[in-house]
């Protein structure tokens, strides 16, 4: 797995095996093993290194949502909701969002899931990366 620190994101989170079998069976999906790591270590996280590109564009992560089965904002079941994001596609599940609001899905229509990012204005998804795993490769300050 990641050394999470080396990303300047700070230890702190109460997302336990009871909390990920309670979201992924309310999803009916399994999250990748990296992104449960990091859930793990720090729930919501705002990393400091978190700059990566993808098309002709670059951005970075602002917050990864919080891993809870609350249905409140930040959440990740808040955005999986049905309706809880306009025209996102079945299998999508919002984990995050960058610094322009943008969000960072999962596409749980693939395997492994891949990472893509959704512009809200125009509800045009890009890929970003072919896993979670592969994604974190591409931060950088």
């Amino acid at each position: 797995m990641f050394d999470w620190s080396s990303f300047g994101i700070e230890k702190k989170s109460s997302v336990d095996a009871r909390m990920v079998s309670s979201i992924q069976k309310q999803l009916d999906l399994v999250f990748p093993d990296s992104y449960i790591d990091l859930m793990k270590y720090a729930d919501g996280a705002s990393p400091e290194i978190s700059s990566f590109e993808y098309e002709d564009s670059g951005t970075c992560i602002s917050e990864f949502f919080e891993f809870s089965d609350e249905l409140r904002p930040p959440t990740i079941m808040w955005y999986a909701r049905p309706q809880g994001v306009s025209n996102l596609p079945d299998r999508y599940i919002p984990i995050a969002r960058d610094a322009g609001d943008y969000l960072i899905c999962l596409n749980f229509n693939s395997s492994p899931p891949t990472v893509e990012i959704l512009d809200p204005a125009t509800h045009q998804l890009s890929l970003i990366a072919p896993s979670f795993s592969q994604f974190v490769r591409l931060w950088h300050e």
